[in-house]
């Protein structure tokens, strides 16, 4: 079959479903995430229900490390990033950014231990795995310990590079005592025999995370009409992905490989992690912000929420859909 044909039946399919005819001309877009998780599925539900599509926009999903997308933004060889507190706290260090809609409004991780250690205390002298140093989760598990008489820094050592999917296996393999997950493999880690310490969402709600789409001042400059678009697809995907359930689960269990109880057990921890309508507060990002105090970056202190937020596209896509 040709390319061409190919291409053809593409447009046809599209004309059927009712798109409409811009959308048979996509606008290529990349965006980068910086792990396979959970609160990224949303926009990946979205991708394939053809939110984006509809928008005119075809959506390359990219795995990039916080500090290489956010310099790939920079460069533009990415459109948006959904990097979220960590590239808030760039912005905070000059960085030309702007979070134009959140995914998430609490902190999506758990701390998950071996089953002998019973407490957070029992973590002294162990080694727990965190995504690198710096990075959100080990951000929000310091402050976690600092309020539990805890000394993050010297009671217990870190090791990076333990993403959610190889921090699991390094848990199970015992390499690491403890870890920072996010779904679904905390849920997998506790049908492994695992202990679940803490869901730091709930215990630190003044560490969040804002995981969504965040994009170049540039960008926003450059190509409003762009942004708007996939504003709207991620904000018509994330209403989706709460109110079709059964959808959702059953995504869920296909994408990440899971049982449908599990995956109804990761869907219910979801919704308490993600935003409503694709917004958080001013206080929430002053809240981001605050999280550079404890790695001694004391340029946040005097920026304020509103020079690194921008949910204009976001309530014109709210006004729309009502």
């Amino acid at each position: 079959m040709s390319a061409k044909f190919k291409r053809y039946l593409v447009s046809l399919s599209l004309v059927i479903l009712g798109y409409p005819l811009d959308a048979l001309t996509l606008e290529k877009v990349r965006l980068a995430i910086p792990t396979v998780a959970v609160m990224y599925t949303p926009l990946h539900l979205g991708i394939k229900q053809g939110f984006f599509v509809k928008e005119g926009l075809e959506v390359e999903v990219l795995t990039m490390r916080t500090d290489l997308a956010i310099a790939a933004l920079g460069t533009g060889e990415v459109d948006f990033i959904a990097h979220g507190g960590a590239a808030l706290r760039a912005a905070a260090q000059g960085f030309p950014l702007k979070l134009v809609f959140a995914l998430d409004h609490k902190a999506p991780f758990w701390l998950i231990a071996q089953p002998a250690i019973q407490n957070v205390q029992m973590l002294k002298g162990k080694k727990v795995g965190v995504s690198f140093p710096g990075d959100t989760p080990q951000l929000v598990l310091k402050r976690y310990l600092r309020r539990q008489g805890i000394d993050p820094d010297r009671d217990l050592s870190y090791v990076g590079g333990q993403f959610s999917s190889t921090g699991l296996q390094s848990l199970l393999s015992r390499a690491l005592d403890a870890a920072v997950l996010a779904p679904p493999f905390n849920v997998l880690a506790v049908e492994n025999g695992l202990r679940s310490l803490v869901f730091l969402g709930a215990a630190v709600p003044d560490a969040t995370t804002a995981n969504g789409i965040v994009t170049s001042d540039a960008k926003i400059k450059q190509k409003p009409d762009q942004v708007q678009r996939m504003v709207r697809a991620s904000l018509r995907s994330l209403l989706f992905y709460r109110e079709k359930k059964e959808v959702a689960v059953n995504f869920l269990a296909s994408d990440f490989v899971l049982s449908r109880s599990v995956a109804e057990k990761v869907y219910k921890d979801s919704l308490d992690i993600l935003t409503p309508q694709g917004e958080i507060s001013r206080e929430r990002v002053r809240n981001i912000l605050g999280l550079i105090e404890e790695t001694k970056l004391q340029k946040s202190l005097t920026l304020q929420p509103e020079a690194i937020m921008d949910f204009s596209f976001l309530r014109k896509a709210q006004a729309e859909m009502r």
